[in-house]
């Protein structure tokens, strides 16, 4: 006898087109965390800071492409975009010499491409720079000037964008994309004999993600900045002769945060933010807190390195700062995931676990200057581990968990 119910939808994961084309994330990773290899100071922390949200925003816009497109996504288009993100990569180096031209013009082609790829009258409401390119043109009057005020520009540009991934409702996006389209509409001579009626205004249609074809793109970039300081912590170790005690305190230290933020971040959070409850924030919003939060992650990949080269002193005091500081990022982004409470649960979390972890890499950032880096890096994980700590149950529950130690859990409880 036949069912009669229709089949569920085929969950849907990344196409093998969309897994190549982060490839080049682990490129840019690894250019942009050389930026903080010197000292860093804070103008190479401001620097850093432009070029990563410039990079993320470029593999974004395309991101959404392929999320929205599906099975219509054309994989030219993602080779043209790959191979621009890996002129911004190759330009990262020399960007403060004679490079810098050839980061802004792939930049500012790549945020032409991701906007033009969308069919006339598509509203990408889920992602406004879509349809709002402001931001990339005061990257293009910086080719007319020199620095300093070049990296003003750059600023600029970055700070555009943010603002409208804030105020950029699906409301307001849509009305000021109607409006767009009826200037440009009245704005035309109607064709034909005088008296023949003018064409009508096209017709715009919504485009919106695919949440969890989304969250698991955001989720594997979250992986791939890990493994920036996987590479990190294995090229500084491969350059030293003896292999020592402490620097096997630090390895496995470092290992070990690495691998308690992924499993924050992924077992216990939402599109790879940790504690980021599903729909709690609109796709533009949560995007834009990921784009922080790795950010935070690849310095943190550059001082896991530095920590290996020192394992015989103390860090220097900046990139003690930077392992610390790096931290606290990371761990105020999990506190706004988690804002406003939904329950009396989130309110314990946010008072018992989030902010004594932000406090305590604080703290340490400030009065740790003296330890040993093992020391400082595994107290680092103990913070982590403290959030992991509150609800180990919530990984089972969490779609990740489901495949990796929820799935494990469930099936030892069925063959006891």
């Amino acid at each position: 006898m036949e069912s009669t119910e229709s089949a569920a939808p085929a969950e849907r994961h990344a196409g093998w087109n969309e897994l190549f084309f982060d490839l080049v994330v682990v490129a840019g990773a690894g250019q942009l965390a050389h930026l903080l290899h010197d000292g860093p100071h804070l103008a190479d922390l401001a620097l850093y800071g432009v070029l990563y949200l410039a990079f993320w925003t470029a593999w974004a816009g395309f991101a959404v492409y392929g999320d929205i497109a599906a099975s219509a996504t054309r994989g030219g288009t993602l080779l043209v975009a790959m191979f621009g993100m890996a002129v911004m990569a190759a330009s990262v180096h020399a960007v403060q010499t004679s490079h810098a031209t050839a980061f802004v013009i792939a930049y500012v082609a790549l945020r032409w491409q991701a906007g033009r790829v969308w069919q006339r009258g598509s509203i990408v409401v889920d992602w406004p720079l879509a349809q709002f390119g402001s931001g990339a043109v005061p990257w293009l009057v910086s080719l007319f000037v020199d620095a300093p005020l070049r990296y003003w520009l750059w600023a600029l540009g970055i700070a555009l964008d943010i603002v409208t991934l804030l105020v950029s409702t699906r409301d307001r996006t849509l009305r000021r994309a109607g409006e767009r389209a009826a200037r440009r509409h009245d704005g035309r001579p109607p064709p034909g004999p005088a008296h023949s009626p003018a064409p009508a205004p096209p017709r715009l249609s919504e485009s919106r993600v695919d949440s969890a074809h989304m969250g698991e793109r955001l989720g594997l970039y979250v992986i791939i900045v890990l493994g920036e300081g996987v590479i990190q912590i294995i090229d500084a170790a491969s350059q030293r002769d003896a292999w020592d005690g402490p620097l096997a305190a630090t390895g496995l230290g470092a290992f070990g945060l690495l691998a308690a933020i992924c499993t924050l971040s992924l077992l216990y959070g939402t599109n790879g933010i940790p504690r980021l409850r599903k729909g709690a924030l609109a796709p533009r919003l949560a995007m834009l807190l990921h784009a922080l939060m790795t950010g935070f992650l690849v310095a943190l990949a550059t001082a896991l390195g530095s920590a290996i080269t020192h394992v015989d002193d103390v860090l220097p005091r900046g990139r003690h700062w930077l392992l610390c500081g790096a931290m606290a990022g990371y761990f105020a982004a999990g506190l706004v995931a988690a804002l406003p409470p939904a329950d009396r649960s989130d309110r314990v979390w946010l008072m018992g676990w989030a902010l004594p972890c932000l406090a305590g890499s604080v703290a340490l950032a400030l009065f740790g200057v003296r330890l040993p880096a093992w020391a400082t890096i595994w107290i680092l994980v103990a913070l982590v581990g403290w959030q992991i700590l509150y609800d180990p149950g919530r990984a089972e529950a969490s779609p990740a968990g489901g495949r990796w130690w929820g799935g494990r859990i469930r099936h030892r409880a069925r063959t006891g």
